[in-house]
């Protein structure tokens, strides 16, 4: 028999958190609007439908935690070529979060170009508005 501790809430809301912030400052960077919703639609970030058990344990609540942390501080601090060390941890990163359930059916491949489209939409997001009329 094999004793293990359950994940906690406040590590659930933390993920909620990590994959909202995927969708609204990391995969704007890198795709259109249109691209990103299909995400939401496929459920992408989400528990995959044929995991019967999603962060069941403690360990499994960490595992998914610190890739996504690895996966966006590698997204966010890419140049334009990758380092192979990168590329390497950057994909066993996705592979780890596969084998927690979490469906993210991407390689380094599709985040190779910033969509400067949309990078453009998210610099004008930040501008102060000067007159609330303008609104």
């Amino acid at each position: 028999m094999k004793t293990v501790f359950s994940s906690t809430e406040e590590q659930e809301q933390e993920i909620a958190s990590l994959v909202s912030r995927f969708y609204e400052s990391v995969f704007p960077k890198y795709f259109t609007e249109s691209e990103i919703l299909h995400f939401r639609e496929i459920g992408v970030l989400e528990p995959n439908q044929s995991s019967v058990t999603y962060l069941a344990t403690l360990r499994d609540a960490f595992q998914v935690m610190t890739c996504l942390q690895v996966l966006m501080s590698i997204l966010e601090k890419q140049k334009r070529v990758m380092e192979p060390k990168s590329e390497e941890l950057f994909q066993h990163n996705i592979t780890l979060l596969n084998e927690c359930g979490i469906f993210f059916p991407f390689y380094y491949d599709h985040f190779s170009s910033i969509n400067l489209e949309a990078n453009n939409d998210m610099q004008m997001m930040d501008i102060q508005v000067a007159n609330q009329y303008l609104v």
